[in-house]
């Protein structure tokens, strides 16, 4: 996440997802755009190569590579990601602690070896350091060693304000994409941040109404109105909440603020 806001032009909201389809949404529609897949294990899984989704996204990912799509995914452990999927990586950073990640390359060249990060050698030269730990604790692994070796990228740690909007996108996006199929029956699956940027949009809101829905979640005014801004700019919108918000006289307008808020807020 730290490297993606290096880029010119990430929108977190936008750019940071956790489900297929909204990666290949992201392939589809953009042109040298960014796709930071926080969630890998849900959507490349290498035991899930039978699935039809992820079938499609490795599809994607070869058909649309004429998009110029920077696409990253985050896992715990890269072996742990379809073989097939894998071998279209072009670059694997192993983060081997705080600000310190090792830069892996598949080797290039190869037209018959099916391995192009070299795991079965690469796996006995970490069987060695396994060794060697066991009998010096202090023993460094020397990773110029490994085959698919490139160099090392050091980099700072988030900012305060990154890793609270970091945080808040993955619990919203997350939650969502791995609710189950029972959860999602009969529902309309938004989410109240969503759920309210979309009556924005339209023009059906006033500043009172969103207060009052922010009271009755329970969620702070200030923080809800600083995302709706955020989600405007990430979708192209030059014009801020406050362009959006509804304007009436209309005194029976404020009698009906409680059916628009239970529009908005699910039942309990």
């Amino acid at each position: 996440n730290k490297i993606f806001h290096r880029f010119k032009g990430f929108r977190p909201w936008k750019h940071q997802v956790y489900d297929r389809e909204c990666i290949i949404n992201l392939l589809k529609t953009q042109q040298f755009g960014l796709c930071w897949d926080d969630e890998a294990i849900n959507s490349g899984y290498k035991r899930n190569f039978q699935e039809k989704g992820q079938q499609e996204l490795i599809k994607f990912l070869t058909a649309y590579r004429d998009n110029f799509n920077i696409y990253a995914s985050a896992i715990p452990n890269f072996y742990s990601l379809d073989k097939d999927l894998r071998d279209l990586y072009f670059i694997h950073l192993h983060v081997i602690e705080r600000g310190i990640a090792v830069v892996h390359m598949p080797l290039q060249g190869r037209l018959y070896s099916l391995d192009k990060w070299d795991a079965k050698y690469n796996t006995k030269v970490e069987a060695s350091w396994s060794n060697r730990m066991q009998s010096n604790p202090d023993f460094k692994p020397s990773y110029h060693k490994l085959t698919t070796f490139r160099g090392y990228l050091f980099f700072n740690d988030m900012t305060d304000k990154q890793k609270a909007l970091y945080k808040e996108i993955k619990k919203v996006k997350r939650e969502q994409a791995f609710k189950t199929a029972a959860e999602k029956v009969g529902e309309k699956n938004l989410t109240f941040l969503q759920k309210l940027y979309n009556q924005l949009i339209e023009g059906k809101l006033t500043m009172d109404f969103i207060k009052q829905a922010c009271l009755m979640e329970g969620k702070k005014h200030s923080s809800v109105t600083s995302s709706l801004n955020i989600m405007l700019t990430d979708n192209g919108i030059s014009n801020t909440m406050k362009d959006f918000l509804k304007k009436t006289n209309n005194k029976d307008f404020h009698n009906k603020i409680q059916d628009q808020i239970n529009q908005i807020i699910p039942d309990i």
